[in-house]
């Protein structure tokens, strides 16, 4: 089976609760590292994600940073640049996770993730 269509508000219950499940592994896992890598999967649905619908691949990556500070404890909070970094293994499989691929990726989440937060810079 290639596909599966599902209703858009389906498909958003899907991603919410995916979202969820992985930022409790990285706020557990990963507090206060300098590289926090989201799991394999979340790097597949962020790999077909930003060949489908980039702004919706920064929306994961940025509900993922958002759960993952929620869930985690106070003070030891998972840093964007830590997301970044880690990202790249997450992308193994995916041609993003190719240097040249993987520039473009970490320019536009730099730049467009603090949107998600009101433009903070405290990431």
């Amino acid at each position: 089976m290639d596909r599966v269509g599902v209703p858009h508000r389906t498909f958003e219950h899907l991603l919410s609760g995916f979202i969820r499940s992985e930022a409790e592994e990285i706020a557990h896992f990963g507090r206060d590292a300098e590289v926090v890598i989201p799991g394999e999967p979340f790097g597949n649905v962020f790999a077909w994600l930003w060949e489908e619908d980039r702004d919706a691949a920064v929306g994961a990556l940025s509900g993922l940073l958002a759960e993952a500070r929620r869930v985690g404890q106070l003070g030891d909070e998972i840093r964007l640049e830590s997301l970044i970094k880690g990202l790249r293994s997450a992308l193994q499989r995916s041609r993003l996770g190719q240097e040249q691929d993987f520039r473009e990726v970490e320019r536009t989440l730099r730049e467009q993730v603090p949107e998600h937060f009101g433009g903070r810079t405290d990431l």
